[in-house]
């Protein structure tokens, strides 16, 4: 069983008496579809709705008894498919801007319980709800902590139901690398489509906690966070819309299949089997504030209270038996405690953890409480162990690097051309022999300038006005070491173009391009429109008009690697020429990251 330390006492025998209510407030109800979805187990169905609500009861009067009452359990309804029960109370709070008891606010709260294909979902509005049901899901069934008979969703089903083939919209990332001023701690990613916003070397010590992202398949934009088994879309207009989103909420569930893969690429991912007895050695503990969870389990006062304590304390840690941390918090440079913190790993990775030998200073005793039960608790607790393992918000991760992919290629025919050849020997025959020059100036139309020679911006300046969007491209090529059809891969034949590459990119710049064009003189500048020689001002004009919102993009042609011969290595689980491919797709995702960065394409061109 999950170890509640002061966290959530067990029901109270004074509960509030639950009454009973009528089926008209319904009508008028306007909740937020926002789930916890759980499995249940060792409750009849026909007793789960009103289980769950009474469950709620339980945990309010626990939580404080005298500052709820009203308790209403409204009928069970059948509503497009679901069964649906509603509960509705009211919470008196003091306002956190005085100690003078004479003010306080009433707040109304509500709670939704509804039964679907033999899944239970959860909506309530009471923030302070959300820590113990979280425990509650976590926790061993046991008939002194209420909801402990639900179950939560695995991650591995959350992810298939919603994420799968999803555009990523907004990441709540963790690390599980070592504290570094460097580097964050966590961050939060907001754009179109992340997934190709992600860093193939510096998201690597990330997971995502939670994601907010464009479902396909459902037609909606949905938010999970697995680790509190929850989901969220949107305010629903009446009881009706909130049942049928619930409903295909958990069709969606109950329909995915499990599955290993991890929606986004280069993150870090969770152990699934490990020998707890191999993580020792803890070194570094850091606890993330709350205001940077996905998913804050606690009302916005407590919140803030959190944070500030969390950025306050400094924890010292000494490696003791096994994964447990013997851990001394200070404040201000002051120790307000200590403690040893036992660390239960199952094999599946999931992580426990209790307080013992708890050794309070008398300095502050109220911030040594609080900053303890933020570490049993485990939300945002994140633990570096000498044997590479990482535990972060109770699961253990690996640290290890990965094979770098690298996918933003496009093949293409060579053939007539001399693919060991980069220029003619007389640049004024561009166009018309066989060189990779030559193969450039045929197949692209549009504006475009050479401007080989020292200090060059690119090999070539291409600018096409003619799609949706104009995309400007500097191009820089490079003739392959060998022109044998079975020619191995090499690294060697994209260190110096890719070099050159980035090095060039400022000319993305547009008012740099043009002003550097204008000034180009030498004799190895040439300018062409759709193939035919136009005059140098005419493409700087067209540079000149363009607006900002045009593609950016560098292209690397270099026609050493086949794609016969890229696919055998990628096939190829070790041995000389998967190396190859490993150390060439780390270059060129390099090359991708740095153009990336400014907010450019980068692709590469080789041989099909």
């Amino acid at each position: 069983m999950v170890d509640k330390g002061n966290q959530m006492t067990p029901p109270s025998k004074r509960s509030q008496q639950i009454r009973p209510g009528t089926d008209t407030l319904y009508s008028s109800l306007t909740p937020f579809i926002s789930l916890t979805l759980a499995n249940a187990t060792g409750v009849p169905t026909d007793e789960q709705l009103e289980r769950c609500l009474k469950d709620i009861n339980l945990i309010c009067a626990a939580e404080d008894e005298n500052r709820t009452s009203g308790f209403t359990l409204l009928p069970s309804q059948r509503l497009v498919g679901v069964q649906i029960r509603a509960l509705w109370y009211k919470r008196e709070v003091y306002p956190s801007w005085t100690d003078d008891g004479n003010f306080v606010d009433l707040q109304h709260h509500l709670a939704i319980a509804v039964l679907r294909k033999s899944h239970l979902a959860l909506h309530f509005t009471d923030p302070k709800l959300k820590g113990p049901v979280r425990l509650a899901l976590l926790a061993e069934s046991n008939p002194d902590i209420p909801l402990s008979w639900l179950s939560p969703i695995p991650r591995s089903t959350m992810s298939a139901a919603f994420l799968e083939n999803g555009q990523a919209k907004t990441l709540w990332l963790s690390g599980v690398h070592r504290r570094s001023a460097t580097k964050a701690d966590a961050k939060i990613l907001a754009g179109p489509d992340l997934d190709y916003s992600l860093d193939p070397f510096d998201d690597q010590s990330f997971y995502w906690s939670a994601a907010r992202s464009r479902n396909a398949k459902l037609e909606i934009t949905i938010g999970v966070s697995p680790k509190a088994s929850r989901a969220w879309v949107s305010k629903a207009k009446s009881l009706k819309e909130f049942a049928m989103s619930t409903a295909l909420l958990v069709d969606a569930i109950s329909d995915a299949k499990a599955t290993n893969a991890e929606p986004f690429r280069f993150l870090a991912v969770p152990a699934e089997i490990i020998d707890p007895s191999k993580v020792v050695s803890g070194y570094d503990l850091s606890i993330l504030p709350p205001d940077m969870l996905d998913d804050g389990e606690e009302d916005v006062e407590t919140t803030n209270a959190d944070a500030a304590l969390i950025l306050a304390a400094n924890f010292l840690v000494e490696s003791a038996k096994g994964a447990d941390l013997i851990v001394t918090i200070e404040i201000n440079g002051e120790a307000i405690g200590a403690l040893t913190l036992k660390v239960a790993i199952s094999r599946d990775g999931k992580v426990k953890l209790k307080a013992s030998d708890v050794v309070p200073t008398g300095l502050d005793d109220e911030a040594f409480d609080r900053l303890r039960a933020l570490l049993v608790r485990g939300a945002g607790v994140n633990i570096r162990y000498d044997s590479g393992h990482s535990i972060s918000d109770r699961q253990v991760y690996v640290i290890r690097m990965p094979r770098i992919d690298f996918r933003e290629y496009e093949t293409q025919d060579f053939s007539g051309y001399c693919v060991k050849q980069e220029k003619p020997k007389d640049l004024t025959k561009i166009g018309r022999e066989k060189s990779l020059f030559c193969w450039v100036q045929n197949t692209h139309t549009g504006w475009l300038a050479c401007d080989d020679g020292a200090n060059e911006k690119a090999d070539f300046i291409h600018l096409d006005v003619g799609g949706h969007r104009p995309v400007l491209s500097l191009i820089h090529v490079k003739g392959a070491k060998s022109d044998k059809a079975g020619r191995n891969l090499s690294v060697a034949a994209y260190e110096v173009v890719t070099g050159q590459a980035v090095k060039n990119l400022q000319w993305l710049d547009k008012q740099a391009l043009a002003k550097g064009l204008s000034q180009a003189v030498r004799a190895t500048n040439y300018w062409w429109k759709d193939g035919q020689p136009v005059k140098k001002d005419d493409l700087v004009s067209a540079i000149e008009s363009l607006g900002d919102n045009f593609v950016r993009r560098v292209v690397v042609v270099q026609p050493h690697v086949t794609e016969n011969a890229r696919a055998k290595a990628e096939a190829a689980k070790k041995g000389v020429n998967r190396l190859r491919l490993d150390q060439l797709n780390t270059l060129l995702a390099s090359a991708w990251r740095s153009c990336n960065g400014l907010g450019a394409e980068f692709k590469v061109i080789w041989a099909a």
